[in-house]
């Protein structure tokens, strides 16, 4: 029986170097999860998107125990994708025990690092997007209450991937 590799990480390139210092606020709907963090070189706020994700975890550990977590081990600071890492299937068989024959869309696994914690999202994309602000504390609020306003009023594709795998399946209807 051939042996599973381990699983491995490719640094995703932004356009945006992440901040070394601080950490970021999650949103997160239906349609996606929002990272805000501060950008001092440019002076404004980062919104790294995580696009239809299906699930999330953020916190703990920070940068100086990220050497303890498999997936972050020897990485700096920065958004990866994760190749042969099994969270994907777990759920959909998760999803078997009442949904035998449904097959969930593909999706990617992100490593997201940062000073303060570490998130993994399971979505279909990563996206950036920068915000210019002030020096002042309320403009993150502004841009933080501007990102959940557009999560609000939008067509995204929802965190499951109904439409692309059950011809059954419409919006506003069962399957």
């Amino acid at each position: 029986m051939p042996q599973k590799e381990d699983p491995r990480t490719d640094k995703v390139d932004l356009g945006h170097e992440l901040a070394t210092t601080g950490g970021g606020l999650l949103l997160m709907d239906e349609h996606g999860c929002h990272v805000l963090m501060p950008d001092q070189k440019h002076l404004g706020v980062l919104d790294v998107t995580f696009v239809a994700c299906t699930q999330s975890v953020f916190g703990y550990p920070n940068d100086e125990a990220q050497g303890g977590h498999p997936l972050a081990r020897g990485l700096a600071h920065g958004v990866y994708e994760v190749f042969g890492a099994d969270w994907a299937q777990r759920l959909e068989q998760q999803n078997r025990v009442r949904f035998p024959d449904f097959r969930w869309a593909t999706k990617r696994h992100f490593l997201m690092l940062m000073h303060e914690s570490m998130g993994e999202f399971l979505a279909d994309d990563v996206r950036v997007e920068f915000h210019a602000s002030g020096p002042r504390a309320d403009d993150y609020d502004r841009i933080a209450h501007q990102v959940l306003q557009q999560a609000l009023d939008t067509d995204m594709p929802t965190m499951l991937p109904h439409g692309e795998t059950d011809p059954h399946w419409r919006p506003g209807g069962t399957t």
